[in-house]
């Protein structure tokens, strides 16, 4: 059993990198010209001409404020793509965020590190819950010692990592998807054995075994103002793990190692719009065309706001393993409400007389829906 584990791992560290992404052309902003009519003038004419050519121009500048209003509204999704995107290391970054004594300064340095070259600020202008962006940064050590197929070992043989507690075996094959979960603790050897056989591996909660990502999620979340969680995905090469669906959280793919074939669909109605819940396995059929189709590698960022259905396949020449970074799950302003306004109302019944007072008599001839039209 130990000689197919180590098989296993040696075949996630001689897997290459050497499948281009397919490029995709950056949208182009609409532009609304207005014509001017030239017109000659003389004399006191001119007054009357200038007062013209203001007023053409304050229009012209109304509809271009319009016009990018409504292409902002209906923007497809972002596509970053730059030659090298260089930065800092991650132990540099957490390093030098030691010596900042405030919390948020912290998470805002940390958050902008996560998605260079994309500032920070257009992004939650621009970006955050309306549209997915890809970054593409063609830099493999961008991410590197965040998490890594050799920590997934470690943890499997030095922590107690429960299957349905901490970690899933799942498939998903000819349109049917699978957890494969036994009972008790996942073994190495028992894990790499169902990697071999092409199930992906996801581990539920890594901030409890990797000191790494629970101090980045610990951080990030004082950006966020929200808790802050993660999954590792482990995907052997020409599979995928999961049926196409959609999350309610605000998702950051961010990959590790090897690559992956991402789609991204729009949500299918407005009732499906930033979802309450996350969705239950759609078929192929369902889900319509992907409006960003890419290939994640090493070093590459993808996101996409709650409510856009996504699925993601290795492709036959490499393995896949990223960290997806989460929140704001139930941190709407509706999960608010249904907080305080309860607690609003115990506080208001004790301390005011009005709200113990009874109904009035008869009150459900003339309340309700049934006498709306009343």
């Amino acid at each position: 059993m130990e000689s197919k584990h180590m098989s296993a791992f040696a075949l996630y560290q001689s897997l290459h990198l050497d499948l281009s992404p397919p490029v995709k052309k950056p949208f182009q902003r609409v532009k609304v010209e207005v014509k001017k009519k030239k017109k000659k003038v003389n004399g006191s004419a001119a007054v009357s001409v200038n007062q013209s050519r203001a007023k053409r121009k304050k229009i012209r500048n109304k509809l271009l404020k319009a016009a990018n209003k409504e292409e902002s509204k209906k923007a497809g999704p972002e596509i970053t793509q730059e030659e090298s995107v260089t930065g800092e290391s991650l132990d540099a970054v957490l390093t030098e965020l030691t010596k900042v004594n405030n919390s948020r300064k912290r998470a805002s340095k940390l958050f902008q590190w996560l998605i260079k070259p994309v500032p920070a600020k257009s992004f939650f202008r621009e970006t955050w819950e309306k549209k997915p962006v890809f970054v593409q940064r063609k830099n493999p050590d961008y991410y590197k010692g965040l998490f890594s197929t050799a920590e997934f070992d470690r943890i499997l043989r030095e922590e107690n990592v429960q299957y349905g507690v901490n970690l899933d075996i799942t498939s998903y094959v000819n349109g049917k998807r699978e957890t494969h979960n036994p009972p008790g603790r996942a073994l190495p050897f028992t894990v790499w054995d169902f990697y071999e056989s092409g199930c992906s591996v996801r581990l539920l909660n890594p901030q409890a075994f990797s000191s790494t990502v629970w101090n980045v999620l610990s951080i990030l979340q004082e950006h966020f103002g929200s808790m802050a969680g993660a999954n590792v995905y482990l995907t052997p090469p020409r599979t995928q793990g999961f049926a196409p669906h959609y999350d309610d959280i605000e998702a950051f793919v961010v990959q590790l190692e090897g690559k992956k074939h991402w789609r991204v669909y729009s949500p299918r109605s407005e009732d499906e719009v930033l979802p309450v819940l996350s969705s239950p396995n759609f078929d192929q059929a369902e889900i319509g065309k992907p409006i960003l189709d890419v290939v994640l590698e090493a070093g590459d960022l993808l996101f996409f706001p709650r409510g856009f259905i996504h699925q993601g396949i290795c492709l036959p020449d490499a393995h896949s393993l990223h960290i997806t970074i989460s929140s704001y799950q139930k941190n709407s302003w509706g999960d608010l409400l249904q907080k305080v306004i309860p607690a609003a109302l115990e506080v208001a019944m004790e301390e005011d007389v009005e709200f113990r007072r009874g109904l009035p008599l008869g009150y459900l001839t003339y309340m309700g829906v049934q006498n709306s039209d009343k």
